[in-house]
């Protein structure tokens, strides 16, 4: 697509931009791409001073800059076109979801799913092959399950949610709308409870329930435990990444990142 056409996509036409002084060039783009390796035809950005140099460079047609007059300058004098942004990271994130878009497959229902006659299913849901839900379970609309998955009595998952092959849910467990978890996550399995006795370790059964707000997302083969009793809670807007444990009974607030 053409600069011009980004500009507008990403709602930069009345922000500062080269094509006010440079009409004449509003090169095709075709991709994105890191600054230090960036060919003809994609956009790149510049963040900070440590990557300033690249400007001179780089072999990006266009760069998201800062309000750097010099930069801007630069870029100009080697004809590549500019838009400038206060944050140019959160700039090229937004301009990225222009030439990609994750895979997702179409709403259906693989015939080699085991699904328990009392699950809930909401609109254009897909279950992948060999997913596995039991008795209890709601879905919501548009949820999405890979391949694999296994989901425990009683779950409840929010609309549009992401469960990625291989991935758990434990019983009881709620997760909200919007969440992605990630391939070979376990959610809401039994915190580690035991009480010492004179004769040996007595388990002490974990009865409560792990709770994911909306947009939560879990990394691959990270998991959240469910305590003895009352719950573990992951906050809105919470990122987790791979690898990560959360213990029973911890209570994780809105937009953190791990």
């Amino acid at each position: 697509m053409k600069f011009s056409e980004i500009l507008a996509k990403l709602n930069c036409t009345g922000e500062s931009h080269s094509l006010s002084s440079q009409t004449p060039l509003d090169p095709e783009i075709t991709g994105v791409a890191q600054v230090h390796n960036a060919t003809a035809g994609t956009l790149s950005y510049i963040e900070g001073d440590k990557f300033a140099a690249y400007v001179g460079k780089t072999g990006a047609s266009a760069l998201i800059l800062p309000h750097n007059e010099t930069l801007q300058e630069q870029a100009t004098e080697r004809g590549i076109v500019w838009m400038a942004a206060a944050d140019p990271r959160l700039l090229f994130a937004q301009a990225i979801a222009l030439f990609y878009q994750p895979f997702h497959p179409v709403s259906e229902i693989h015939p080699s799913a085991v699904i328990h006659p009392s699950v809930e299913i909401g609109k254009d849901v897909y279950v992948g092959p060999h997913v596995v839900i039991q008795a209890g379970v709601k879905l919501g609309n548009g949820v999405c399950l890979h391949p694999n998955v296994v989901i425990y009595p009683g779950v409840q998952i929010g609309d549009r949610t992401i469960l990625h092959a291989n991935c758990t849910i434990h019983e009881r467990t709620q997760i909200g709308c919007d969440c992605v978890i990630h391939s070979g996550a376990v959610i809401g399995a039994e915190g580690f409870g035991f009480v010492p006795t004179p004769q040996g370790w007595f388990k002490m059964e974990q009865s409560g329930y792990t709770v994911l707000e909306d947009q939560v997302e879990v990394g691959c083969n990270t998991t959240i435990d469910r305590p003895a009793v009352g719950e573990t809670r992951i906050g809105y807007n919470t990122k987790i990444d791979n690898l990560v444990q959360i213990g029973h009974g911890c209570q994780v607030g809105q937009n953190c990142a791990m």
